[in-house]
C-alpha cells in the first residue's frame, strides 16, 4: 500500500508539472502575438513625431528558409526604409530602432525546432540589416510583438514628447500591426508607411490593414 500511494503521488506530481509547463508555454505564445495595454497619453502635450524601424534584423531579412522574404521585395522595402530614415533625420525627427530577441524559453524552443533558431539569443543575425544606417539612434529591445512591452521605449517617447508614430519594418502582419494597436490603444497617432514594410503573408495583410484603418491608423 505505501508503494502504491508513493507511485500515485509521483504520477500526480508529474501530471501537475506537465500541466504547468503547458500552461506556461501557452501563455508565452499568446503573449507573443497580443498588443499590450497601457495608460492613455495626452496628445496635446505630445506634439512630436518619431519614425520607428521595427525588427529589421538579418536573421529575418536574410533568412533563406521557408518563411524567407522574396529578395526583390526585401530590397525594395529596405530601400524605402532607408529613404524614410534619411527624410526623418533631415527634418530633425526622432528615429528609433527596435530589435527583437526571443527570451521566453518556450518561444526559443519553438523557433529552434521550426525556424532554425532565428531571433534567439546569441546569434549573429540579431544585428540590424547591413544596409541600415543606424548611426547613433536609440535602440530598444523587445521579446514579444508589441514594442510597448519594453518600458524604456515608452519612457523615451514620453521624454521626447512624441505623440505620433510612423511605423516601418517587419513583419507587417505581426510586430508592425501589434505596435500599431498598442499605440492606438494609448492614444497615439499612428501612420504605417506601407512601402517600407515587409510581410511573408500578403494574403493576410489586406484584412489587417482595414482593421487598422478602422481603429484610426493612417496607411500611407
Amino acid at each position: 500500500m505505501p508503494v502504491f500511494w508513493s507511485l500515485t503521488g509521483l504520477a500526480v506530481l508529474v501530471v501537475l508539472v506537465v500541466l504547468g509547463v503547458c500552461l506556461y508555454c501557452g501563455y508565452c505564445l499568446r503573449r507573443l502575438g497580443r498588443p499590450t495595454r497601457g495608460k492613455m497619453i495626452d496628445p496635446v502635450s505630445r506634439p512630436n513625431s518619431a519614425l520607428v524601424v521595427i525588427d529589421v534584423q538579418e536573421d529575418f531579412t536574410r533568412n533563406t528558409g521557408k518563411h524567407a522574404y522574396a529578395p526583390q521585395a526585401r530590397d525594395l522595402a529596405l530601400a524605402a526604409i532607408n529613404r524614410e530614415i534619411s527624410a526623418a533625420r533631415e527634418v530633425g525627427m526622432e528615429v528609433i530602432f527596435v530589435r527583437n530577441v526571443f527570451r521566453d524559453w518556450p518561444v526559443i524552443l519553438a523557433m529552434k525546432l521550426s525556424a532554425g533558431g532565428i531571433g534567439t539569443p546569441g546569434r549573429e543575425g540579431l544585428k540590424f540589416d547591413r544596409t541600415l544606417d543606424v548611426g547613433s539612434s536609440p535602440v530598444f529591445e523587445k521579446s514579444i510583438g508589441d514594442s510597448f512591452s519594453c518600458p524604456d521605449f515608452e519612457i523615451f517617447l514620453a521624454e521626447r514628447k512624441v505623440g505620433r508614430l510612423i511605423l516601418t519594418g517587419l513583419d507587417a502582419c505581426h510586430c508592425v500591426q501589434l505596435i500599431a494597436k498598442g499605440a492606438l490603444a494609448r492614444g497615439y497617432d499612428v501612420e504605417i508607411r506601407e512601402p517600407a514594410t515587409l510581410t511573408t503573408a500578403p494574403e493576410n495583410w489586406a484584412a489587417l490593414k482595414e482593421g487598422l484603418r478602422t481603429a484610426g491608423a493612417v496607411l500611407a
